[in-house]
Parts: structure tokens; C-alpha cells; sequence
């Protein structure tokens, strides 16, 4: 293994400082991202949330118009009722 000394004999310790800078710079950026990522999603799901609750609202005040397309075929059988009975007594 090959150790490098600096001018005075010691072991040169200039790599692993480097070394130990990139990496913290490195876990600082990743905090930051996931941080930035948490934050973003809570606020995405506060949105689909009141999204939901704005739908279910929607939901409720549109659900009679699913009868419309019944009352729409009542009113056109009782339509075809009157015009054969209109027919059958010659008018």
C-alpha cells in the first residue's frame, strides 16, 4: 500500500478531506431533493384531496340526472300512446 507523506514526513490526509467534502456535498443535495420531493407531494395530495371533496359535490347535485333518460322514455312512449289514440279516433 502506498501511503503519500508531505514535506515533513507525515501522511498527506488532502484526499480523504476531499473525499469527505464531495460526499457531504453529495448527502446535502439528496436532503434537499427529497426534501423539496415531500414537500411537493404533501401539497399534491392536499390538492387531491380537496379535488375529491369538490367531485363527491358535483357528484351529488348531477346524480338525478341519471332518471332523466327514464323520464325521457316514459314521455316518449306516452307521446307514441296519444298519437295512435289521436289516430284511432280519426284526427
Amino acid at each position: 500500500m502506498f501511503v503519500a507523506l508531505n514535506e515533513y514526513g507525515e501522511p498527506s490526509l488532502g484526499g480523504w478531506w476531499i473525499g469527505l467534502i464531495i460526499g457531504l456535498v453529495v448527502v446535502v443535495v439528496v436532503v434537499v431533493v427529497v426534501t423539496t420531493l415531500l414537500v411537493l407531494a404533501t401539497r399534491i395530495n392536499g390538492q387531491a384531496r380537496a379535488a375529491a371533496r369538490e367531485l363527491e359535490a358535483i357528484r351529488s347535485t348531477t346524480q338525478p340526472l341519471g332518471g332523466l333518460h327514464r323520464t325521457n322514455d316514459t314521455l316518449q312512449s306516452i307521446l307514441r300512446g296519444a298519437r295512435a289514440a289521436r289516430g284511432a279516433l280519426g284526427g
